[in-house]
């Protein structure tokens, strides 16, 4: 059996294993797989029962559609997409996890290993560790739904803070920021959501851009908040834009992003009742638009 076929199994195997009602969807909207508790379901309420109720989650393998009760709330729709995206942080964390214990053979198998090869082996542990914590992290910002209530939260103070972060990030520190300000425009979300969201972007710009660039952020007001947020970097492929979203997509080197940046900002504004979308501004670089309800 080769490797696509596996995984195709392992995916459908996990999809059996949920206990709410899921389905897996290609790009064109067709069905790849429902689980025994959908079939189960549509075989009772045919596909009225889908109305209304489905969560849809971006994953490496297709899109990831649950059939939530109404009461559900945001913990149970973010545990339902995380609990699909193991296989994946399977695979994620195994090249890093093997080239650690290679290396750890390596030094072991050695007797008189000099100092530089000593040196080398401990600065490749340190990176390919420095990797699996940084997935880690990522997930556990997924997963996580904060206990305080959402509260009107301005959208200069979350521009403020999201910018003061990229500075003090690798890429950040010849990246300059264009945002005019805009008094009084505000989201209704919890603490450190809108910021996580402009920041993932922020950051995803700076990358892009080789840590040198322009990101210009504009604000428009009406029946709810939208925020564009363009740089001036190369743009999205055209073959990737409809797959930004996706866990654990990146087209960056190993080591410079986990490729769940994106997702968990997808993930918040989902949960927040908006919209966000990705695009390649006509006059060049990449442009993502997220719309919000205002408080």
């Amino acid at each position: 059996m080769n490797q696509r076929a596996s995984t195709e199994l392992d995916v459908c195997a996990l999809l059996e294993a949920l206990p709410l009602p899921a389905l897996l969807l290609e790009s064109g909207g067709a069905i790849l797989h429902a689980n025994a508790a959908m079939r189960e379901r549509l075989e009772a309420e045919g596909f009225e029962a889908l109305r209304g109720s489905l969560q849809l989650a971006p994953t490496p393998f297709g899109t990831l559609a649950t059939l939530l009760k109404p009461e559900a709330d945001a913990q149970t729709q973010r545990l339902a997409s995380l609990g699909f995206m193991l296989a994946g942080v399977c695979h994620e964390v195994s090249n890093p996890l093997a080239a650690i214990h290679s290396m750890v053979q390596i030094l072991q198998s050695r007797r008189g290993v000099s100092a530089e090869t000593v040196e080398k082996g401990l600065t490749s542990i340190a990176a390919n560790i420095a990797r699996v914590l940084a997935i880690t992290r990522k997930l556990g910002d997924f997963s996580r739904v904060s206990g305080d209530h959402a509260a009107s939260v301005r959208l200069d103070a979350a521009l403020d803070q999201a910018s003061a972060l990229l500075r003090h990030s690798p890429f950040g520190a010849g990246v300059v920021i264009e945002y005019a300000g805009a008094p009084g425009a505000a989201v209704l979300a919890r603490p450190g959501q809108l910021e996580q969201v402009i920041f993932n972007i922020f950051l995803n710009a700076a990358q892009a851009m080789n840590g040198m660039g322009r990101i210009t952020v504009e604000p428009h007001e009406d029946t709810g908040l939208r925020i564009s947020i363009r740089d001036s970097g190369p743009g999205i492929p055209p073959q990737h834009l409809t797959r930004v979203f996706e866990p654990f997509f990146t087209t960056k080197a190993a080591g410079e992003g986990t490729g769940l940046g994106l997702a968990i900002s997808y993930e918040i504004v989902q949960e927040l009742g908006g919209t966000i979308q990705a695009r390649n501004h006509p006059e060049g670089g990449a442009c993502f638009q997220i719309v919000l309800p205002k408080p």
